[in-house]
């Protein structure tokens, strides 16, 4: 959003008095000037970013003159249409979450003073109950529960069927009608006495509590309808067809709360309820207790405060922010099949109900996704602590928890400012949010950081989050926004925009329908690794894979090499004590002086396939010196690749070494190797301290062990690092070997193995 700034018109008084310009805020005026001696006033005001109405008093000899008004708004932005139907949506929302809530968890049987609520949230209010309280009251009226009340009757003595106090009084008193009879025990009754009688009655305090609350309800209808009417016909309110609807409405409302109050079980009702009356009739019965449920969600409802509730069109920024939010948790129920879960976003206080979503405040609700997947929606989350250097506070955060997977993290940033320029859009084919709001993106993605509590390293850090979008208020209108690069860069690298308001929803559902209908695996290709972390992991992979190094016939070496490329075989003797021959993966082959100088392994090759054969099964133009029904073991390559940099057969002092048989490494040596004793060191942890070694000048020498078949889970290294007073192995889960003096030592952490040579080469 541009800044709003209203550019220098004069403010002029034609005769000498002084004119000056006040407002509420002083430092709106800071720009303006005076000239004339004070007849006249002139500048600019710069609003930033804020929009909506504002008031300016003139004063002329410090006596206010007239006020006028003004209406900033963003340029290219329906501002006001905007705020309206996000306004509108909160209320809804929220209005249907307190009634779920109030439904769900009231039970309480006292009433509560509350402060006088807004006509606007009364009627959403009431709009959205009163079929749920018409249809209550309906049942009720069909299956009325009725009481019993007392009434003195007139009956034969013989007739009586309780003797009570009304009873004994008429006998003993000798009251009633016709003659005297004598009764047992001398005791003369009149032949018709009076009694209290129970009769059935649906004057009952339930029905004049309902009673009450309907009469409650119809009078304020009223009130709003003749206050509604007397405003038009006044012409202080504008006489529109929204208005006129208005009163329709009311008076609509009005008369269906009529026709319940003439239901017999509530015409009969005659006086008031007790104060703070509840009974078990109320809450637990069928029809009363949803009945009783309306009218407590009319009173108790009536006041939902906080959040989303307090603010106005110059807060439309943060509205928006909390709108995004709410709309993504309908969102989430919707692609869930579950309802949002109330309880954690309000709660009852003494005066009515609060909103729990505040900014600055973390909120967080929870669904279940599929296959035991779970989604957190977070309002306000931080990161900060150990893995941090500055923390970092999203607007909304959406976490994804797989039972099988690492948690990941997409952020959603809510930012109500479009760049509506020509260059933004000829850049981004549709206007966005401002550049500086994509850049955040690009922070938050790359800045996140939490411990990751699963790796061996202490305090090791690690990025969770994939993928980040900026909502921005924007309504298509030609171009379609999958056609432009914010669209088309959210799944390519994993930052982007997405447009967001009430009519124009389908962006985020799409985006969030894709990353929900995606396993772990998919998801992971996702998120774009460092070069780097590319190369070690391929190096990784590689360090699982025997190589070969093979070696070429003594006489016309040239001849064999020729062979080998030509029919993309190789061949050696079958060993049985060596287990690597069958898990070869790749062929490397030694070119000794009579090819190249100096001596060096120049070609690879991938084994597609392995053969045990006698000797006289393989063709070759040369003669064999080993019997023909030896054993051999036939290797089936695919392309001969010749190395770019070939690992010469040279040591640290420049000079060859023999070599005429065989050898084994693994990819990552025969990839990294620059000489020939480094394909001894076939592990990556074997590298890593290989490097430091040299890094700190600290002088080795590289004797090998016995080549062992390499366990893929947890490959060791058979190199010993020979320093002068001391020997180290990396000998896989259990860390480093490190010998001295006969005894051996276990570094599971490597920077306390490098503090030891450290402290050793001191």
């Amino acid at each position: 959003m541009k800044r709003q700034i209203i550019k220098s018109m004069p403010l002029v008084k034609k005769s000498d008095s002084q004119v000056r310009i006040v407002h509420r805020d002083p430092s709106l005026l800071k720009d303006l000037d005076s000239g004339d001696n004070g007849k006249s006033v002139f500048g600019h005001i710069n609003f930033r970013s804020q929009v909506g109405r504002t008031e300016f008093r003139v004063l002329v000899d410090e006596v206010p003159e007239f006020d006028f008004e003004v209406e900033v708004f963003p340029t290219k932005l329906d501002y006001s249409s905007d705020y309206e139907k996000i306004l509108a949506d909160v209320q809804d929302i929220m209005t249907g979450l307190a009634m779920e809530y109030l439904k769900s968890i009231y039970q309480l049987g006292t009433k509560v003073e509350l402060h006088k609520s807004s006509n606007i949230e009364w009627l959403v209010l009431l709009r959205n109950i009163v079929d749920d309280l018409e249809r209550a009251l309906l049942y009720v009226a069909r299956r009325p529960i009725r009481g019993l009340k007392r009434e003195i009757e007139t009956v034969k003595v013989e007739k009586i069927r309780r003797i009570d106090a009304t009873v004994r009084s008429a006998i003993r008193c000798g009251t009633g009608k016709g003659a005297f009879a004598a009764l047992q025990g001398g005791v003369a009754v009149r032949q018709q006495i009076n009694e209290n009688r129970p009769q059935p009655t649906l004057n009952t305090v339930e029905h004049r509590w309902l009673a009450g609350q309907l009469n409650r309800i119809r009078r304020r209808l009223v009130g709003l309808r003749v206050e509604e009417t007397a405003l038009w016909q006044m012409g202080i309110e504008k006489q529109t067809e929204r208005r006129g609807q208005t009163i329709k409405e009311l008076e609509t409302l009005e008369s269906r709360i009529l026709f319940m109050q003439k239901l017999e079980p509530l015409a009969c009702a005659e006086g008031e309820a007790p104060m703070r009356y509840a009974s078990m009739q109320l809450l637990g019965s069928p029809g009363y207790r949803e009945a009783y449920q309306a009218c407590m969600v009319l009173s108790l409802g009536l006041r939902i405060e906080g959040g989303p509730m307090r603010l106005s069109v110059k807060d439309i920024n943060l509205l928006y922010e909390y709108w995004c939010y709410l709309a993504l948790l309908r969102i989430l129920s919707e692609e869930t099949g579950q309802e949002i879960p109330v309880q954690d976003l309000l709660k009852v206080r003494t005066n009515g109900l609060q909103v729990l979503l505040e900014h600055g405040r973390k909120t967080q609700i929870s669904f279940a996704g599929q296959d035991g997947r779970k989604i957190i929606a977070s309002y306000n989350p931080s990161f900060s602590g150990g893995a941090m250097l500055i923390p970092q506070r999203p607007d909304i955060l959406l976490t994804l928890q797989d039972k099988d997977w690492p948690k990941i993290h997409l952020v959603l940033d809510a930012k109500y400012r479009v760049d509506a320029t020509d260059k933004y859009y000829q850049h981004y084919n549709s206007y966005g949010p401002p550049e500086d709001a994509i850049n955040i993106m690009h922070r938050y993605r790359d800045a996140i950081l939490e411990l990751d509590h699963e790796s061996e390293e202490p305090n090791a850090v690690r990025r969770t989050v994939i993928q980040a979008a900026a909502l921005f208020p924007y309504q298509e209108k030609e171009q379609s926004f999958k056609e432009s690069k914010l669209w088309q860069s959210l799944n390519r690298i994993g930052i982007g925009t997405l447009p967001f308001l009430p009519d124009n929803m389908e962006y985020l559902r799409e985006w969030l329908h894709g990353a929900f209908q995606q396993g772990g695996s998919t998801t992971s290709h996702r998120a774009i690794p460092y070069n780097i972390q590319r190369r070690a992991q391929d190096w990784r992979i590689a360090a699982t894979e025997a190589v070969l190094v093979g070696v070429l016939r003594g006489v016309n070496p040239a001849q064999h090499l020729d062979w080998i490329i030509e029919n993309r075989l190789y061949y050696m003797p079958l060993l049985k004590s060596q287990l690597r021959q069958y898990t070869t993966k790749w062929v490397a082959i030694y070119s000794p002086l009579a090819i190249r100088k100096p001596g060096a392994v120049t070609h690879k090759a991938e084994v597609i396939g392995l053969e045990i054969v006698p000797r006289k099964a393989i063709d070759t133009p040369w003669h064999s010196n080993r019997a023909e029904n030896d054993f051999q073991v036939l290797y089936r390559l695919g392309e001969i690749i010749k190395l770019k940099h070939p690992v010469a057969n040279l040591n640290s002092e420049e000079q060859g070494q023999r070599f005429s048989s065989h050898r084994w490494t693994t990819g990552l040596a025969l990839g990294r190797a620059k000489r020939l004793e480094e394909l001894f060191l076939e592990t990556e942890p074997e590298w890593r301290l290989f490097e430091d070694l040299k890094a700190m000048g600290i002088p080795f020498q590289l004797n090998p062990g016995p080549v062992k078949l390499i366990d893929p889970d947890n490959p060791s290294g058979r190199v010993w690092f020979e320093l002068d007073k001391c020997s180290i192995r990396y000998a896989g889960s259990s860390g480093y070997a490190i010998k001295r003096h006969e005894k051996t030592n276990y570094f599971k952490d490597y920077n306390e193995l490098v503090a030891d040579l450290s402290a050793l080469e001191m």
